[in-house]
């Protein structure tokens, strides 16, 4: 049959990204050696050369069927990519993935245990050879945590006002270096870390208890938690560059507050 979007034209432009996005589509991700079964929500493209009418947008959805149970992880999702900038005939592929990591976690002084959802995202660009020389890689960890605020506590005679906080952490490493990026369960230890405590999926009243206290002596704003947690970045290997968000979910007040840091080279 007629190859409509494989014809040639004239007098055209070329174009950066073309594909399809809103794929929702299972795959099997390997999260540091946690290899498990998940959904995605996929975006794929590829540049287009100005003669090119058009891209065979079947063939994104072939290329994600084409993994069946095959684990994928950061360094595979590179290797995925160049495959779709081969299959496609492109100069340049980007294709991003987002799933959601359920990470166990054990509350504090009972030990009682549940599954904590985080939501990850790779992000891949390949317009170079297999070994990613030309290439880069983001990988962005969105989770919770609980912030206590200084102020509030401050000016109080009883108790401070407390709040849900999103933390948004993304690293970028050459698509080369990507089996040096970070591991997640290392940054998410990390953001913990800098948090009046960590958000826990199960509490019994002792854990309550301990986590009500806890918070109550380690008080921060959110200018307070995305210092730290940009600072902390600072010392891990393999991120070559770094973007912090923080989002207050304010408990009190009509509005959120933020604060975001990127690193000079973002």
């Amino acid at each position: 049959m007629i190859d409509v979007q494989g014809s040639t034209i004239t007098h055209s432009h070329a174009i950066q990204n073309v594909g399809v996005s809103g794929l929702d589509y299972p795959f099997t991700a390997d999260l540091d050696g946690d290899v498990f079964r998940t959904g995605g929500k996929w975006k794929l493209g590829v540049s287009l050369s100005a003669d090119q009418r058009g891209a065979h947008m079947s063939r994104f959805v072939e290329m994600v069927d084409s993994l069946g149970d095959r684990s994928l992880s950061i360094v595979g999702m590179v290797e995925f990519v160049h495959l779709v900038r081969q299959k496609l005939e492109a100069h340049q592929a980007r294709c991003e993935v987002e799933f959601t990591w359920f990470r166990r976690v054990y509350a504090p002084v009972s030990r009682k245990s549940a599954l904590n959802p985080h939501r990850i995202s790779w992000n891949v660009v390949c317009d170079g050879s297999l070994n990613g020389e030309k290439g880069k890689v983001v990988m962005t960890l969105q989770m919770p945590i609980k912030s206590l605020c200084p102020c509030s506590k401050a000016i109080s005679d009883r108790g401070a006002h407390n709040q849900r906080s999103l933390v948004t952490v993304s690293v970028r490493s050459s698509a080369a270096s990507a089996n040096r990026m970070p591991s997640v369960e290392k940054l998410v230890e990390m953001v913990e870390s800098h948090a009046s405590s960590p958000v826990y999926p199960i509490l019994k009243r002792a854990d309550e208890k301990f986590v009500t206290e806890h918070a109550y002596d380690h008080p921060g704003f959110v200018e307070d938690l995305v210092r730290g947690i940009a600072g902390s970045l600072l010392d891990f290997a393999g991120a070559e560059a770094f973007h912090v968000h923080v989002l207050n979910q304010e408990s009190i007040h009509a509005h959120d507050c933020f604060a975001e840091i990127s690193s000079e080279f973002w």
